[in-house]
């Protein structure tokens, strides 16, 4: 017997299957096998639809959490320092980028980009891309929400809305700086 399995584009096709049995040995008496069209021809028509950008929404001009924050923390089971660059505008974009600071090594860690809203006391963060590639927003590691727990011109205290949730302060900075 004989059998063939083609792949494309997550989808699978058999073959035609076809054989005999001759005195106990196996014999293929004939298989007509129909090529299978080129990927890209047959791909190209059920191409997937790229995904729809996600529009932000604005937030008051005047939110107390507009503007350029800096943040060094000490996560759970780390032996390093967080340092985590946020960037929040009234247009309800943001921007988050982190590198992990273990001993003298400094490693980048996380560039993203997405909206962020402040509602009720809550801030939350929703990562749109990662690296500049479109992420899903469905996956929850792509959403953090925090209880602002304290704000004034200079710095905010929020709690990451999750049990035993780490206490962050971040410190405001210029527009203009950036990650050591």
């Amino acid at each position: 017997m004989s059998s063939r399995v083609v792949f494309s584009g997550g989808r699978r096709a058999a073959g035609f299957l076809c054989g005999g049995m001759v005195a106990a040995t196996l014999v293929v008496t004939g298989c007509a096998v129909k090529k299978p069209e080129p990927v890209a021809a047959a791909a190209a028509p059920q191409a997937a639809a790229s995904p729809k950008p996600v529009a932000c929404t604005p937030v008051a001009a005047d939110s107390p959490l507009v503007g350029t924050w800096y943040s060094v923390s000490t996560p759970r089971g780390v032996a390093g320092n967080l340092q985590t660059l946020t960037v929040l505008t009234p247009d309800g974009r943001m921007t988050y980028q982190t590198q992990l600071k273990i001993g003298k090594k400094v490693r980048p860690a996380l560039s993203e980009a997405g909206c962020w809203t402040y509602t009720d006391g809550v801030y939350t963060m929703q990562t749109t891309t990662s690296y500049g590639e479109p992420v899903d927003i469905g996956d929850p590691i792509y959403r953090n929400r925090y209880q602002v727990e304290k704000i004034d011109g200079k710095r905010a205290q929020m709690r990451e809305l999750k049990p035993n949730g780490q206490l962050i302060t971040a410190t405001r900075v210029a527009s203009s700086y950036r990650l050591p």
